[in-house]
């Protein structure tokens, strides 16, 4: 099923695709091979083309600030705008989207949410930048049935899409920063910068945002790098803002060995120094920073275990001791 793409224009006899920061000059097909060009327009593959459907609950997206406890109906495409050598979900990331495919409506989507009892729609696995048009109307159609939506992604789309996407109804979006810029151009393609420049622009927009960094062994695991995402997230979403520092396995291509623990609590430390006021540690059942405390007081707010919360004690938005307001939808 071909259906044409929002945001594109011609520049002589190719088109300029305009969803993600690669801005491809497209006669054929794309880098994230989900958009083709045709008699002079572009058209996106991807158009209810899903790889998975699924209720999951918030907290293994992770957000830890929106809607604890709850869950989304979860749903991917194919394929992916960068290039991570240790992606976990490479078998789907990895894969053109399939030309023959069972089609899933906007409103079947929707109906599933509803009947599995979730409190909305969440984009991912794979990078749902790339369900853009799809992710526009399944989106308002959510909203008109009182449902949220969300998704998980590596922020490197373009303030466009980003714009439309939030004007029918993203509520919250989880955002994946691989490291500084030469991360980004040794290992994955891209920019560190454009990904922070999303971030800003969906908190701008108001957006429920939470950063999530991946700490690969060996790759942007020093402090300097470390310091230098810390640095960012301060400047560009604020001290508010969610971080999560999560544990890396081995996957794909990439064998480094799995991220000491050790490291994941040098950087909660950094942050927390620096004065970043909510700061979790991922991919670590039963760490004690898996949990959420009051930043002025240092009450236990939500006590979790993996991706299941076990009490949550804030009330109507405030910590129960010191009636701190704590940043999130609750």
């Amino acid at each position: 099923m071909l259906k044409e793409a929002k945001l594109y224009r011609r520049v002589g006899n190719k088109i300029v695709c305009q969803l993600c920061w690669r801005f491809c000059k497209i006669s054929d097909v794309g880098f994230c091979r989900t958009r083709i060009a045709k008699d002079g327009k572009l058209f996106t593959l991807t158009y209810g083309n899903l790889s998975a459907i699924e209720s999951r609950p918030m907290e293994i997206k992770p957000f830890f600030h929106f809607k604890p406890g709850k869950t989304t109906l979860t749903f991917s495409t194919y394929s992916c705008n960068l290039d991570c050598p240790w992606c976990q979900n490479w078998h789907i990331s990895k894969v053109d989207p399939p030309k023959v495919f069972s089609y899933v409506s906007p409103e079947e989507l929707v109906e599933k949410a509803l009947l599995f009892g979730d409190i909305g729609l969440c984009a991912s696995f794979n990078e749902p930048t790339l369900l853009f048009e799809y992710l526009l109307d399944a989106f308002k159609l959510a909203k008109s049935r009182g449902l949220v939506n969300t998704m998980v992604s590596n922020g490197f789309m373009t303030p466009m899409a980003l714009k439309m996407l939030g004007d029918a109804g993203l509520d919250a979006m989880n955002i994946d920063i691989k490291g500084n810029d030469e991360v980004y151009e040794k290992f994955c393609g891209g920019k560190a910068k454009f990904v922070w420049r999303t971030a800003k622009k969906a908190v701008e927009l108001g957006i429920h945002v939470e950063i999530v960094n991946l700490i690969v062994t060996d790759v942007n695991d020093s402090e300097d790098i470390i310091a230098e995402i810390i640095d960012n997230h301060l400047k560009h979403v604020g001290s508010r803002i969610p971080i999560h520092f999560t544990r890396y396995f081995p996957a794909y291509l990439f064998k480094n060995p799995p991220t000491p623990i050790s490291t994941l609590e040098k950087a909660i430390e950094m942050a927390k120094r620096e004065g970043i006021e909510f700061v979790y540690i991922g991919n670590v059942p039963g760490h004690r920073n898996e949990n959420t405390f009051c930043p002025k007081c240092n009450e236990l707010l939500i006590k979790r275990y993996s991706y299941k919360v076990l009490e949550n004690r804030i009330k109507r938005g405030r910590c129960p001791n010191c009636g701190y307001e704590i940043h999130g939808i609750w």
